[in-house]
């Protein structure tokens, strides 16, 4: 195929997970061809309610796992915890209404090796957009969270071979992409969905209630 043929969709792509159960999980947001502005300028609306209401900085990378933890004080301040559930939940009901956008899930469990487990979600993702996207005759590039040390997608990506996918992710790290950031939150919260983990009881619909229109994670 030829990989100088534009593309008709971008997915960015992050990952979440439970080493200590095995559960490996990749989050995949489409995003078609000239429709990021849109996207973006509805996530830059949010943003900046929150600096509004929160003195939460428009560019304070938002990390699920970090923030609604309570860790780091964006600004200098420091949202109660049940305020932090909020704004992400909020985050989640913006993606879910950006009809543009495409969210896929995939995810694994290999309790006694979780690099293998990972190993084994990413490929499943390059499978579960292949598949969709020859469905469609459509070609997409990735973008993912990392700094261009992982090896991982690029191995994957010569194994799986993926028609519809031509190159292999290119990594960028995530405070310098609010998409990447998005894939996260969405990506968090699927990971409870499926752990189900008493300790984030709170999550466990978060997925299907503010991403109804989301297919649910689909096991590889």
């Amino acid at each position: 195929m030829n990989t100088d043929q534009p593309v008709d969709h971008t997915f960015y792509v992050d990952d979440s997970g439970i080493p200590s159960t095995g559960l490996a999980l990749y989050t995949a947001l489409g995003v078609p061809t000239g429709r990021a502005p849109e996207v973006l300028r509805a996530w830059r609306d949010l943003r900046n309610q929150w600096y509004r209401e929160q003195g939460v900085p428009t560019d304070f990378e938002l990390h699920a796992t970090n923030f609604l933890s309570g860790r780091g004080r964006p600004g200098g301040r420091n949202p109660a915890k049940i305020e932090r559930y909020r704004m992400v939940q909020t985050a989640l009901d913006v993606i879910g209404a950006q009809t543009s956008l495409s969210i896929v899930t995939v995810y694994t469990e290999g309790p006694t090796h979780w690099g293998r487990a990972k190993r084994q979600a990413y490929g499943g993702l390059l499978r579960c957009l292949d598949r969709r996207l020859a469905e469609a005759e459509e070609r997409a590039a990735l973008v993912v969270d990392g700094d261009g040390s992982e090896h991982l997608y690029e191995e994957v990506h010569r194994q799986v071979d993926p028609q519809r996918i031509p190159s292999a992710a290119v990594e960028v790290p995530a405070h310098t992409s609010a998409l990447i950031q998005m894939a996260d939150v969405v990506a968090h919260s699927a990971c409870q969905a499926i752990a189900r983990q008493e300790s984030r009881r709170f999550m466990w619909g978060w997925y299907s209630r503010h991403l109804p229109k989301a297919p649910a994670p689909e096991r590889c």
